[in-house]
């Protein structure tokens, strides 16, 4: 086999009979596969077959392309000429051509027919939007990639880059119309008249030929006119879709031929893990899930790319990862646990991430606030401060690539409430990113936000630096959307624009190869923050007919973990003084002294007021400190409303019951303690009847207890001389006793 060819810093990529991997091969052009080494990312490389009749407008194309990208787009990353061949280079789209796509099906579904078309129109108004760039034959130049059990996308691979006669311009809108009529009509046919088209199978050489004439009739001046066909044939569609796409009409993953069988992956790590299933998942379709035979944890199984497909720089990064990623100084890296290598089949073993990925949550919501995208930016400054200093090579950062960590699994029924509510009601997350390269990023999969970057003239001392956040930061708050994914932006208009202009500033400092510092970058997004938060819409203006401009404060030290559940604290409590009359006007910080023209403070004041930046006065009550530090008191923040146990209230009433009890008790005299306390009286030992008895010892025996008979009141008498003392006062005398039928005297009590 000979060796890969190499092109600059890009290398050839080579399939197994070692020949070039050619994508394209017409009278214009040859575009093949390529590896670039340095950004570890596919690429097609388009070499000209034509020399060029104006370089300006080539170049000038080229530049446009750069400027304004598109998720929907392939990135234009280089362009220029080489010993006299023209060439221009562009990110890689993991997925076949739509041409060869709609060739090898005989029938295709009506819905998929219709999502279909629907992505392809998009794609088209994309690049018209940034100029005449479609290509004569859109269905070469666009190509089909799946990215969920039911749903596909339509991404450019291709653009035209020469100049265009105006003449064609004119003459596009009348036969985008006509083609236009006829794909809506066929289509609506096709389904029976009836209002959605669900499974009827509809002819795909027919559907090839009307949407491929439809695309070649696209231009500038028939966006409004493709955007209304979209619209009508997205009706035709049903709303929800369940299932999955048959097998047959599943489009291809280029990369796939190219790589180990699944079979092989398995056998390869037969001893070290145990595969649980080979099921795909089409955001990801190059990994499987499995289970570490020596600590059952689960994990991500991949095969690292072999030399001839990929540089070895690729296998050096991974192990590089796998020693750096244990260490606990980089909890915000996603751990690999395992890298292995057997017969020249390397691979490797990723922890799965118990969270909730960005590209998940924006599915979800379509888009953020302006708070909640600045929680986002702050903790993944943390993230990306550990992998700037891990000085892993890492140059790509998908929504993919990035989670949110709730402390809740994946499957728990809170996390899916999670994904549905803001984030300034989560408790709290923390933000980790995968920094090692993985082949679904290696081949473009996913959104990356650096597609809207303009090409740097210089590399700067990290990747991550504002510019980057920028654009991060666009697709949080809905100005840009994920492909598939159609926002509407929300929150106050100005607000809104000022953080607009705050983007495409740092975006445009890239160009100047003057990126700004992701701290100065935050600071000045929560200046924004805090100062919409404290001049509200509807307050009224002040004397000077202006607001009161937003205070500078510094920048205060970024948790790993971001407490959202204490901002949320003291905005309800922010507000509950606002409400109070007693309480309005005053903020927190201004130590209780009334202000009418200040309104109640805002959470991100809360987060920077006392950052270090602006020394408080000795004898300032710290207000915002106490509440951040007080527990809480409101009934939303409670668990469940309700975090006294049924156990402990049982326990308080029957002790309470108990004491209540006893105090009764002994205000009554029936106390136990009470009658223990108590003397007992001696009782007199009884009379017996002596004409009866026997004589009597010295120490005679304790006779039994009999009935004691009180005498009448009129026996009683003084005691005579020399009578016993156990005979009572006023009994006769001893031979009284002792006459026959005489009753004993009862002794009184």
């Amino acid at each position: 086999m000979s060796e890969p060819s190499q092109f600059r810093h890009y290398q050839i990529v080579q399939d197994a009979d070692g020949n070039n991997v050619e994508l394209v091969r017409n009278a214009d052009q040859v575009a093949v596969l390529a590896f670039d080494h340095q950004q570890l990312e596919y690429v097609h490389c388009h070499v000209l077959l034509e020399p060029l009749s104006n370089r300006a407008s080539f170049e000038e194309s080229c530049k446009a392309l750069q400027k304004r990208g598109h998720p929907a787009l392939a990135r234009l990353i280089e362009c220029g000429e080489d010993e006299g061949n023209p060439f221009y280079i562009t990110s890689n789209i993991d997925g076949e051509a739509l041409r060869g796509y709609l060739a090898r099906q005989q029938d295709i579904p009506g819905w998929l027919a219709i999502m279909i078309a629907c992505r392809a129109l998009e794609t088209a108004v994309a690049v018209a939007e940034r100029g005449e760039f479609l290509t004569e034959s859109p269905l070469d130049s666009f190509r089909v990639v799946q990215t969920a059990p039911q749903a596909v996308q339509v991404l450019a691979a291709d653009f035209r880059v020469l100049d265009n006669s105006a003449s064609k311009k004119r003459a596009l809108k009348t036969s985008f119309e006509k083609q236009a009529k006829f794909l809506r009509t066929f289509l609506v046919e096709q389904g029976g008249g009836g209002p959605t088209m669900l499974d009827q199978a509809l002819p795909a050489a027919d559907f090839a030929e009307l949407l491929g004439a439809c695309l070649s009739s696209a231009g500038v001046g028939v966006i409004a006119a493709m955007r209304e066909l979209r619209t009508t044939l997205q009706k035709l569609a049903p709303e929800q879709l369940s299932g999955e796409i048959p097998t047959a009409h599943k489009p291809r993953a280029l990369l796939a031929p190219l790589l180990a069988s699944y079979q092989e992956v398995a056998r390869g790590l037969v001893n070290l893990v145990r595969i649980q299933s080979q099921r795909l998942d089409m955001a990801n379709p190059y990994s499987m899930r499995g289970t570490l035979t020596k600590t059952g944890r689960t994990v991500l199984i991949e095969q690292v790319p072999p030399s001839r497909i990929a540089h070895a720089r690729v296998k050096d990064i991974d192990e590089s990862a796998f020693k750096i990623t244990k260490q606990r100084d980089n909890s915000g890296l996603v751990t690999l646990a395992l890298v292995n290598e057997v017969e020249d089949l390397t691979c490797l073993a990723e922890e799965i991430v118990e969270g909730l990925s960005l590209a998940e949550l924006m599915r979800e919501r379509r888009c953020l606030d302006v708070q909640e995208a600045y929680l986002v930016l702050a903790g993944l400054d943390t993230a990306l401060t550990q992998l700037d200093n891990s000085t892993l090579p890492a140059s790509r950062l998908r929504l993919e690539d990035i989670f949110l960590l709730t402390g809740f699994a994946r499957e728990d029924s809170r996390s899916t409430r999670l994904l549905v509510s803001k984030l300034n009601e989560w408790p709290a997350f923390n933000i980790i990113v995968r920094a090692h390269p993985t082949l679904a990023s290696m081949a473009g999969r996913g959104t990356d936000p650096a597609v809207l970057l303009p090409p740097a003239r210089s590399s700067g001392s990290t990747a991550w630096h504002a510019g980057w956040l920028a654009a991060l930061c666009k697709f949080l708050l809905g100005l840009e959307s994920p492909v598939g994914v159609h926002s509407e932006p929300q929150g106050g208009a100005r607000e809104r624009e000022t953080v607009a202009r705050l983007l495409d500033d740092e975006i445009a400092k890239i160009a100047e190869s003057k990126p700004g510092q992701r701290s100065d970058f935050l600071g000045r997004y929560a200046r924004i923050i805090q100062h919409y938060d404290l001049v509200k819409p509807n307050e009224p203006a002040r004397a000077g007919g202006g607001t009161e401009p937003a205070v500078d404060y510094g920048l205060k030290s970024r948790p790993k973990t971001v407490p959202v559940s204490k901002t949320a604290m003291r905005r309800e409590f922010s507000g509950s003084l606002a409400a109070d009359p007693a309480h309005a006007g005053v903020a927190l910080t201004s130590g209780g002294a009334p202000s009418g023209d200040k309104p109640t403070i805002g959470f991100a004041e809360l987060l920077f007021r006392n950052s270090g930046g602006e020394p408080a006065p000795p004898d300032a009550p710290d207000w915002a400190r106490a509440a951040a530090s007080a527990p809480p008191t409101l009934p939303a923040h409670l668990s469940g409303g309700n975090d006294v146990p049924m156990w402990l209230k049982a326990a308080v009433f029957i002790s309470g019951s108990m004491v209540i009890g006893a105090f009764c008790a002994h205000l009554s005299g029936h106390a136990i303690w009470q009658k223990k306390r108590a003397a007992a009286p001696a009782q007199p030992a009884p009379l017996v009847n002596i004409a009866k008895a026997i004589p009597v010892p010295e120490e005679p025996p304790v006779p039994k207890a009999v009935p004691v008979v009180l005498p009448p009141a009129d026996t009683v008498r003084p005691a005579a001389p020399g009578v016993s003392l156990s005979l009572p006062p006023g009994a006769g005398g001893l031979r009284d006793q002792l006459a026959p039928g005489a009753t004993p005297a009862t002794p009184p009590r």
